[in-house]
């Protein structure tokens, strides 16, 4: 999965893997942020890598610098990026198509699934 602007700079992005043979749009974007907070929960420090920035948090050139290093939510950072994706702040593309949430996919038969983002989506309370 990766991530760019809307001018088409990438921005990061991440291998999500061990997925079901079919699966929503929705829940390989849980996976994704889910796995993202599981790996920073694991050793937190400085710098956050992830979809979705945590609300303290500034965006650096690796991720998102923390303010203070502190285990992360992945429910509000999942909550943020539905939220963002029902807003038009946050759209998804698969095969060069745009594609919505509830979309069930066969994951063998993609690449890449790209999230484009027309602004850093934050959580409100992460």
């Amino acid at each position: 999965m990766r991530d760019q602007s809307r001018a088409g700079h990438v921005l990061g992005g991440t291998l999500v893997t061990d997925l079901p043979a079919e699966v929503r749009i929705r829940d390989v974007v849980r996976a994704r942020i889910r796995g993202e907070v599981a790996a920073y929960n694991a050793d937190p420090g400085p710098v956050f890598r992830g979809l979705v920035q945590p609300a303290d948090a500034v965006r650096h050139r690796d991720g998102f610098r923390m303010r203070e290093p502190r285990p992360l939510d992945a429910e509000l950072l999942i909550a943020a990026a539905e939220e963002a994706t029902g807003l038009g702040l946050l759209r998804l593309r698969l095969d060069d198509r745009p594609v919505g949430l509830d979309e069930l996919i066969t994951p063998a038969d993609h690449d890449e699934l790209v999230a484009v983002l027309e602004r850093s989506v934050v959580a409100s309370a992460s």
